[in-house]
């Protein structure tokens, strides 16, 4: 995609943001940071970001991080764009520490391409009335968005003050969905100049799901856009693994960025790294990148270890022996891929995390794989990452084994960590794990 189509997609979000977030600082022409109150623990609305490439990434990336530090905040997410005019700043970025931990996908739908599905007629679209007789509606609006997005109701009165600002200007439409007289899904569409428009907040209330409400309501943005003669642009994050329902509605990427943030777990230099034979298994950190492999040809043994056998009883064998694992994640460790039910992991990672803590991490992603032979959501998105149910099992498993190889409470609360959290957060998951009592 030419540079200026680029910059004009990332202006829109970040204009976009700009109405949703508290504070946009400009730390140069190309450069932003941005801050919000209200979802002060969300990445997407706290970060770091780029609408060009920057002559000198190490004034950029250090003048973000000032403006986190004088909030207070921690080191900041920076979403860079992959490509290989960034080469330098994910350099800069991985000399002061930082990793890529997420991906996302910017998806665009231009005039002439079409939806591979049908809306559901019985999916009512409408515009939010910007007078008063759409207070209601916006209240509607409010409520699918955080049920959709966080699963509660709590930041109800803050979102509705952010959206009443939002519904006011003219280059913003608010889109409620209805099934009957039912509240069921949300949207906005945003409009910047260069005849861009985005796509953002689509949500679906989760008694709604699976009803083609999302379809019906981005086939609706689509069709505005294109009597406007504007093309539509979205995000969705790599760990939603919503890319392919996103082509079925008529999208095809435009580009990938990749989210940083700095690393936190210990790291082992090549000449170091243990391969987990004192635990019993075998980790082959030289597994080639990019492909996809027999899980026990990278991670072999796990089918002897008894924290295993309980999960999958008499089937571990045959479960182990199908299991595959894609050396090709953009993300920090490992996770489950919610389609298939395989493990994907960053080679990085593979290569030099920690041999206990990359022990416990497939153990506890082999927890989400049983969870997803049961037909559970692995991401449901209604509930925080520490207050999810399936994420709650797999961490009680993974501590039951590292309180049964050794490992000490500093220990195990080091492993516990992850970037994506708030210390308040996580002090209180900590808590709950309850791992003085082992």
């Amino acid at each position: 995609m030419p540079s200026r189509e680029t910059r004009e997609y990332e202006l829109n979000e970040v204009s976009w943001l700009a109405k949703s977030v508290d504070e946009t600082v400009w730390v140069s022409k190309n450069s932003y940071a941005v801050f919000s109150e209200t979802f002060k623990d969300d990445f997407f609305f706290n970060r770091g970001g780029f609408l060009g490439v920057e002559k000198v990434p190490e004034d950029a990336v250090e003048a973000i991080e000032k403006e986190f530090a004088k909030r207070g905040r921690r080191v900041p997410s920076i979403f860079v764009e992959e490509g290989r005019p960034w080469d330098r700043m994910r350099a800069c970025l991985a000399s002061r520490g930082y990793v890529a931990v997420e991906k996302m996908f910017v998806m665009e739908s231009l005039s002439d391409t079409k939806s591979k599905s049908s809306p559901n007629p019985a999916v009512g679209v409408d515009e939010v009335d910007r007078g008063p007789r759409g207070s209601k509606e916006l209240q509607e609006w409010t409520r699918i968005y955080l049920q959709a997005f966080y699963g509660s109701q709590g930041l109800q009165d803050k979102m509705i003050r952010i959206m009443r600002k939002v519904v006011k200007d003219k280059k913003a439409s608010v889109y409620l969905a209805r099934i009957g007289q039912t509240a069921a899904g949300c949207g906005v569409m945003y409009r910047t100049s260069g005849s861009v428009a985005g796509a953002y907040g689509i949500g679906t209330a989760p008694p709604s799901r699976r009803k083609g409400v999302a379809a019906t309501m981005l086939r609706h943005i689509r069709d505005v856009a294109q009597k406007e003669g504007r093309r539509l642009v979205l995000q969705t994050m790599a760990s939603d693994s919503l890319e392919g329902f996103y082509v079925t509605q008529g999208f095809t990427l435009a580009y990938t960025k990749a989210v940083f943030e700095r690393r936190h777990r210990k790291v082992w230099a090549e000449n170091e790294m243990p391969s987990g034979e004192a635990l019993g298994v075998a980790i082959n950190r030289g597994a080639i990148a990019g492909k996809t492999k027999p899980f026990s040809e990278v991670f072999s043994g796990f089918e002897g270890i008894d924290a295993v056998r309980r999960l999958f009883g008499p089937d571990t064998d045959e479960v182990i022996s199908n299991l595959k694992i894609s050396l090709d994640s953009p993300r920090g460790y490992l996770r489950v891929d919610g389609e298939t039910g395989n493990i994907i992991i960053n080679p990085e990672y593979l290569k030099t995390g920690h041999e206990r803590h990359l022990y416990l991490d497939v153990i506890h992603e082999l927890t989400h794989v049983r969870q997803f032979r049961e037909g559970k959501e692995l991401y449901d998105r209604r509930y925080a990452y520490f207050k999810r149910p399936t994420e709650i099992e797999a961490y009680k498993v993974a501590v039951e084994e590292a309180r049964r190889i050794g490992m000490g409470k500093d220990e195990i609360v080091d492993y516990l960590r992850v970037e994506w959290v708030t210390e308040e957060e996580f002090a209180r998951f900590v808590s709950m794990m309850r791992i003085d009592e082992g």
